[in-house]
């Protein structure tokens, strides 16, 4: 199945041990607004050099001082790697959440 949504495109990534990859965007995210906090998605991360990694993310809210008003969304990302991923990365939407195949 192609991509069908862009999620969100990569400004940071972090590793975090134990849980995933947390993916930050570069910009607002309207198409995740409307998941549940921690509702699971089908993705794919299309990296800037062409190349594709499958796997899950979850949707996620980050807030630190200093930063824009209120938390900001991004994903939780189990893709078989713990690399960070190169800013610019895109992250699609390629298969319903969890909760709508129930």
């Amino acid at each position: 199945m192609p991509p069908s949504s862009l999620l969100l495109r990569v400004a940071a990534t972090w590793p975090l041990p134990g849980l995933g990859l947390l993916a930050l965007p570069d910009g607002p995210t309207p198409l995740l607004q409307p998941y549940a906090l921690h509702t699971a998605l089908a993705v794919a991360c299309q990296l800037p050099d062409g190349s594709q990694q499958l796997g899950t993310a979850t949707v996620e809210e980050v807030s630190h001082p200093g930063s824009a008003p209120g938390p900001v969304r991004g994903l939780l990302l189990d893709v078989g790697t713990a690399s960070p991923l190169p800013p610019g990365t895109e992250i699609w939407l390629t298969g319903h959440s969890a909760d709508e195949l129930r």
